[in-house]
């Protein structure tokens, strides 16, 4: 099963302020809605906690939490390391989804097989980064643009 791994970012990499994502653009978040849909999405304690009560477990995705120390969330189904994510992943249908945050995106992104990047257009503070990306190991396979941001969707080169 490919790997997935998506994110928003602005040309500085920042991913993230004060817990929370820098900005608000509705566009990129339907985008992100439309591709994670019907899929399972892996993400960080952290990330979890930020998402709004009411969006929490994402809709109609398998949410799965990568943590040591949350307990039982409803909704959810929490493994103790990326591994375990993996599997868990495995077992259900469709492809799996790295959501972030920036600890989980340090090590899911060397086994990621494809990169959905949101390429922020503003600049914006942050105190979060998404890691370095070596694009010499990915090729673009679609991109488009927006009024606020450009997608492009990656493929890891063989």
């Amino acid at each position: 099963m490919p790997l997935h791994t998506i994110a928003a970012m602005s040309k500085d990499r920042i991913i993230g302020s004060n817990g929370t994502m820098p900005w608000h653009i509705p566009e990129e978040a339907r985008l992100f809605r439309d591709i994670t849909m019907g899929n399972t999405v892996i993400m960080g304690r952290n990330t979890w906690l930020s998402l709004p009560e009411r969006f929490r477990p994402l809709p109609d995705r398998v949410n799965i939490i990568v943590s040591a120390t949350i307990g039982r969330q409803e909704g959810a189904i929490v493994c103790t390391s990326v591994d375990a994510a993996i599997k868990e992943a495995a077992s259900h249908s469709g492809e799996a989804f790295c959501i972030g945050g920036a600890k989980l995106f340090d090590e899911m992104l060397p086994l990621s097989d494809v990169l959905h990047i949101s390429w922020i257009k503003a600049d914006y503070q942050g105190d979060t980064r998404f890691p370095e990306i070596n694009f010499n190991e990915w090729r673009v396979v679609e991109s488009k643009e927006y009024k606020e941001f450009t997608y492009k969707k990656y493929l890891r080169s063989k």
